[in-house]
């Protein structure tokens, strides 16, 4: 074991170990550093930049995976069903680009990052760059119909001006050891979280109501059928795989997971687990078995250039529960002064939630 699998597997233990007491001074002038930055921008020493519509930053507290990508694709799901013209900026991670790069249908992973890639497939306007106030000036400059911009991974991006706040977190993670890093997964203090609008916890068996109290909500994951990498138009139901040993790759944050939500629907297979956001290559599956390979969406979008018949595609999506979207959007609507008829926000109505369906969905292979 290396040793940053080492720390991090420390992270995500309820008390902190003696290996990250060691980490701890370290942890100290990390906060510091964060908390004088922190209050720079609170004083108005460093200067906030407003960009003429309202923003919604959807970001972590601690690192790693937390179902952050599909909370922003809800989101703007949610932003379209009501009349809203979103646009997305992001980071672009890994390539992280210096100057923005509009995200186009036919852009690499290499080029944009593999999160960009799903966002734009949702038919909105997507800009990557490190300098997110960069992102959304170049946005709204080429996209002059954009009336609010949704930050993905912005809520540690103070230069850029943000209306709403939106931290995701994950039920089975949690917040870890609680400490900062690198003793531990925390961004920042755990505190830091209590000041963002929503909280939104994302979570395989969440409570009936998907609805905890206040500003803290739970939003349920969930997997859909799989899709054909090869072509997308051939769909089966994960009960295909149920009896087939596949291999199961993942590059995301945490592997097992994804691992773990496909046993629940019966699916027992090998884990090939990769680090987040992994630069797949052919090399990576050459010598496997000819049984079939599923994988996340966000690491499918690596592997197109060298697809082969027996990769399959399983998308997750998370469902906002109608009292996260009322509050949302209750929010923007006092921000704008635009209010919008929200009847059709009813309890139970989670189907508005879905993703859109592909095209040919009625097919199986």
């Amino acid at each position: 074991m290396g040793i940053r699998s080492w720390v991090e597997g420390n992270w995500w233990r309820s008390r902190a170990g003696a290996g990250v007491v060691l980490l701890r001074p370290l942890a100290f002038v990390y906060g510091a550093v964060g908390r004088a930055r922190t209050w720079a921008f609170h004083k108005g020493l460093r200067k906030q930049e407003h960009v003429g519509v309202p923003v919604i930053a959807v970001g972590n507290v601690v690192v790693g995976g937390a179902g952050k990508t599909p909370v922003v694709q809800s989101i703007v799901r949610c932003l379209q069903q009501f009349g809203y013209r979103p646009g997305v900026v992001s980071r672009g991670y890994p390539v992280s680009p210096k100057r923005p790069i509009i995200v186009r249908p036919e852009s690499s992973a290499k080029a944009v990052g593999d999160e960009p890639l799903l966002h734009a497939a949702l038919g909105v306007p997507v800009v990557v760059c490190a300098d997110r106030v960069a992102a959304c000036r170049e946005l709204l400059a080429r996209y002059a119909d954009v009336n609010v911009i949704v930050a993905d991974d912005g809520l540690q991006h103070y230069r850029l001006f943000r209306d709403i706040e939106v931290e995701v977190i994950s039920q089975e993670r949690g917040y870890g050891n609680g400490e900062l890093l690198p003793a531990g997964p925390l961004r920042e203090p755990r505190s830091r979280a209590r000041e963002c609008d929503l909280r939104i916890t994302t979570a395989w068996n969440p409570p009936s109501s998907g609805y905890k109290d206040g500003n803290h909500h739970v939003a349920v994951r969930k997997l859909q059928k799989a899709y054909l990498l090869t072509d997308p138009s051939k769909i089966v139901s994960l009960s295909h795989f149920n009896n087939l040993r596949p291999y199961i790759a993942a590059g995301i944050a945490n592997p097992r997971q994804f691992a773990d939500a496909l046993k629940r629907q019966g699916i027992d297979g090998k884990l090939l687990a990769f680090a987040d956001h992994h630069d797949f290559s052919w090399n990576d599956f050459a010598t496997l078995e000819s049984r079939p390979i599923l994988m996340t969406e966000k690491d499918a979008v690596k592997c197109k250039s060298f697809a082969q018949p027996n990769m399959w595609v399983v998308p997750m999506s998370v469902h906002l529960a109608p009292q996260t979207k009322r509050k949302l959007l209750d929010k923007l609507s006092a921000i704008t002064g635009h209010r919008l008829d929200m009847r059709s926000l009813e309890e139970g109505e989670h189907a508005r939630n879905e993703p859109a369906p592909k095209k040919n969905e009625s097919q199986t292979a």
